[in-house]
């Protein structure tokens, strides 16, 4: 077999684990980016970006489901980046305009989880989201946060209770806002 052979073959290889690779993991990925970034488009652009990174350093990439972690982990940092850049870009736009920009809000969501959700910091909404909406265990958040698994299971149970407090405030509230509410929320926890 000549070197044009065995490049042939070994980027035949490279393909075939990137693409299980993506299979994979590319829905897991998508959705914590969704999630996390500041707008749709950043979300796509920081998948594209996940997967390039993994493309490019593919030989780094763990085997089994230690590349799943790896891939959050990019997608952390990656999302990170972007919301430094739009930080930079924002404090430039208003240099030059002299006037402040407005900050769009979105309109706060019905569901009782989203606005307990919302209410939470950005810190304790990640382990939190991670844990509950991605499956992830404490020792797999800590591969993704890269701390100790000791510490992501103390930011675990701390987000959790945060979480809780917020749910049972804004449960209490819409009770005693709207006989309709107190209904549903007494037929619900039937």
């Amino acid at each position: 077999m000549d070197w044009a052979e065995r490049m042939s073959e070994n980027e035949t290889e490279r393909r075939q684990r990137f693409n299980a690779l993506f299979a994979s993991y590319g829905p897991d990925i998508v959705a914590y980016c969704g999630w996390r970034a500041g707008s749709p488009s950043d979300a796509q652009d920081a998948v594209a970006e996940v997967f390039l990174a993994a493309w490019r350093r593919l030989d780094d990439v763990p085997e089994g489901d230690a590349a799943r972690i790896w891939l959050y982990a990019t997608a952390r940092k990656v999302i990170a980046n972007q919301r430094r850049s739009a930080r930079r870009r924002f404090a430039l736009q208003e240099r030059l305009a002299r006037e402040p920009a407005a900050v769009q809000q979105e309109p706060p969501p019905d569901d009782l989880v989203h606005e307990a959700l919302r209410r939470l910091g950005r810190r304790d909404r990640e382990v939190l989201l991670l844990a509950e909406w991605e499956g992830l265990t404490p020792a797999q958040i800590a591969g993704v946060l890269g701390c100790l698994t000791v510490t992501a299971r103390g930011r675990l149970h701390r987000a959790r209770a945060r979480f809780r407090a917020a749910f049972e405030e804004l449960s209490a509230r819409e009770g005693s806002q709207s006989p309709r509410a107190s209904a549903r929320l007494a037929k619900e926890g039937s």
